[in-house]
């Protein structure tokens, strides 16, 4: 252990013995530091000012000034005045205006002649009483009156008068006295509405108790003799306007309650006026019977017969409910019936009612016998047809639904087997004879039953149709092509003639397809002719005759031999033409280039030179024009004219273009890095001297 206060080297430094020297030096280099920094910091804020000076502001940093400049207009704006507030003014009660039209009521004297108990608001018709004051009880008095009457006319001051309104509309009278001076007369107005006329009553109501009833009703009362018209629910009225001389006709159109009302129209002086509302209530309607006529009350089991069934009011369909029958409608009221088994049989017919109308019904019966033989026959039968013609039939009589077969020779009959209700076809199968019998089967209530046997005599069958297909009308000279033979009938050798335009000849291995060959000669004409032998069965078939007209050849293909499809503009080459058929004179058709010779025939040599510009496309079109026997053929060139090289020299000797901006960020790159440089020397040589003074 060392004693305290002895350095040793385990100990930190030892004290300066210059404690305040110390410091002053340490600051010292502490404030060199600082300008040190500070002068870096300034070259860096310079370098970087001159490169955001000139760099384009971004998005964000345009908004930011903007919000800026903004808050320092705001700010240097004056302040605004404040908005003005509506004020109310009211003005002094003194100032009102007076309503116009008012007028100060004057009372009139008392010693004038006046009017008492006159009534100004009264209909027309009506009448009041009145009297007069301000006159003596003998003076004489006098009216005048107008849209009313006044009784007496004339008086005394001691009378009473009665006024009656004789219209609608203003009234007045005037009551004078001998005076003239205006205390010896008094006016008095007043308005009269229209009176109501005496009430409307209706005679003859009640008559309708069911449905669609009518009755007839008369209309009286009223004032005015006015139209008379009507409201009207559950019934109608015809006519639907009148007068009181009219006779008007109700027809109820519903099951239930019905009303009507009756109004006579009024005038200037009096109200319309309008009857009771009168009401009844009609129940449904029987409809007229059902009618079943030419009804068979004994008929046979199978039997059939036909009934006329009508009658009912309603539009509802007609039922029909059958006992030991079957019915089949015929027409619309035209029914067959035919008996099914042995006993009783019924039919009963009903027709539904509806809203206005009760059901109806009517029945009819009968009682079926044992079966007898029943007649059956064959209906369409034809005695005299040909092979292969074919004919509908029908079977009548027999049972329904009983099964039917046929006993045939010389035809048969499709279907085979059906019932009296299927339709059946006969084709003749032969020629010569041929004869028919149909057999109904043995039922539950019918016994077997045949028909007589049908005979008929068959001739020959007209064969069907020849038919060619894939003719041509007008081949090419020289050329062939594939018909097929088709129709006819029967077992008869088909034939085929040709004229001089043309050969025929069948095809390996088919039985009708034949090939035909033209003259090698354009516009001749060319036919053939087909037909078909007979045989036991058919007659034979009529000759067909096709016939045409041969059209050019076709050349062969002409080709362009040493075409270049890219060359310079301005350059030529050769070329020469073969193939085509005929003597037709060769056109050449340009675009782009030029040809020389301009003309020739095939097997020359022609000079192309290509006039397009470079990039621009160049063609030729080669046309052998049509002869006699050839049609034209033609044959396309196209090309597109070389685009010229250019020299990689002049690109490689184009001067570098710097721009003003290039320059700016070169210096500001050039200013940083010298920054950058003096920081480092400053960082590194301050530890050096540290070292340097320990």
């Amino acid at each position: 252990m060392g004693q305290t206060g002895r350095y040793t080297s385990s100990n930190a430094a030892p004290p300066s013995r210059y404690p305040s020297r110390d410091r002053s030096v340490r600051n010292a280099r502490k404030r060199a530091k600082r300008r040190v920094y500070t002068f870096v910091a300034f070259i860096l804020f310079f370098g970087l000012a001159i490169l955001f000076a000139y760099k384009p502001a971004s998005a964000a940093t345009k908004t930011l000034l903007q919000s800026f400049r903004v808050a320092d207009e705001q700010q240097s704006a004056p302040a605004a005045e404040p908005p003005v507030q509506n004020v109310v003014q009211f003005q002094p009660a003194e100032d009102a205006l007076v309503m116009p039209g008012a007028a100060e009521f004057a009372l009139r004297d008392p010693n004038a002649l006046s009017i008492v108990s006159w009534q100004g608001a009264k209909n027309c018709g009506e009448s009041f009483d009145i009297t007069l004051k301000g006159v003596s009880e003998t003076e004489p008095i006098q009216f005048s009156a107008n849209n009313c009457t006044v009784f007496p006319q004339n008086g005394t001051g001691a009378d009473t008068y009665t006024i009656t309104v004789t219209g609608a509309g203003a009234y007045s009278a005037t009551a004078m006295s001998s005076g003239t001076s205006d205390l010896c007369r008094d006016t008095r107005t007043g308005v009269a509405g229209r009176a109501d006329q005496a009430p409307l009553s209706i005679s003859g109501w009640g008559g309708g108790s069911d449905y669609y009833d009518r009755f007839r009703i008369q209309i009286s009362g009223g004032s005015t003799n006015g139209t008379i018209s009507f409201e009207a629910d559950g019934c109608s009225v015809t006519p639907a306007t009148g007068t009181v001389d009219t006779v008007f006709e109700v027809t109820v159109t519903r099951v239930g309650a019905y009303e009507l009302t009756a109004m006579m129209d009024g005038n200037s002086n009096y109200n319309s006026a309008y009857s009771a509302r009168l009401s009844g209530c009609s129940s449904k309607s029987n409809q007229s019977p059902i009618h079943i006529e030419g009804w068979v009350s004994d008929a046979k089991s199978g039997e059939s017969f036909t009934a006329r069934i009508y009658g009912g009011s309603t539009n509802e369909a007609l039922t029909l409910a059958t006992i030991g029958c079957t019915v089949s409608q015929l027409s619309s009221d035209e029914y067959q019936i035919t008996i099914d088994a042995v006993g009783p049989y019924a039919v009963t017919a009903t027709r539904s009612g509806n809203y206005g109308y009760n059901s109806v019904s009517a029945s009819v019966s009968g009682v079926a016998e044992k079966t007898r033989s029943h007649t059956l026959s064959v209906s369409g039968w034809a005695e005299s047809k040909n092979c292969n013609d074919s004919f509908p039939i029908s079977i009548r009589g027999g049972a329904s639904g009983a099964a039917i077969s046929f006993a045939a020779s010389g035809c048969i009959v499709t279907p085979a087997t059906g019932t009296t209700d299927t339709d059946y076809t006969v084709t003749v199968t032969s020629a010569g004879g041929y004869s028919l019998s149909a057999v109904m089967s043995e039922t539950d209530n019918f016994e077997a039953e045949e028909t007589r046997t049908y005979h008929g005599q068959s001739g020959k069958g007209t064969q069907n149709a020849i038919k060619i297909q894939n003719w041509i009308e007008s081949a090419p000279a020289g050329s062939a092509f594939e018909i097929t033979v088709d129709g006819g009938s029967g077992t008869g050798a088909t034939t085929l003639t040709t004229d001089n335009g043309c050969a025929a000849r069948l095809k390996s291995g088919e039985t009708s397809v034949y090939i035909i060959t033209v003259y090698p000669l354009a516009g001749s004409d060319y036919s053939i002719s087909v037909g078909k032998a007979g045989d036991a069965t058919y007659e034979a078939a009529s000759p067909v005759t096709f016939s045409g007209r041969t059209s050019g050849a076709v050349q062969t293909s002409l080709a362009v031999n040493g075409w270049n499809e890219s060359v310079y503009s301005g350059d030529s080459f050769e070329i020469s033409l073969s193939g085509g058929s005929g003597s037709g004179a060769l056109e050449f058709e340009l675009s782009g280039c030029k040809i020389n010779p301009q003309s020739g025939s095939i097997g020359d040599t022609y000079t192309v030179t290509v006039t397009a510009l470079e990039g621009e496309p160049y063609s030729l079109i080669v046309t052998r024009q049509s002869d006699g026997n050839y049609t034209a053929a033609s044959i396309q060139q196209n090309g597109t004219a070389r685009l010229f090289e250019k020299s990689a020299v002049n690109t490689m000797l184009e001067p570098v273009k710097v721009g003003t901006y290039s320059w700016v960020y070169i210096c500001g790159g050039i200013v940083l890095l010298f920054g950058v440089v003096l920081l480092i020397m400053q960082i590194s040589n301050t530890p050096r001297r540290h070292r340097r003074r320990r």
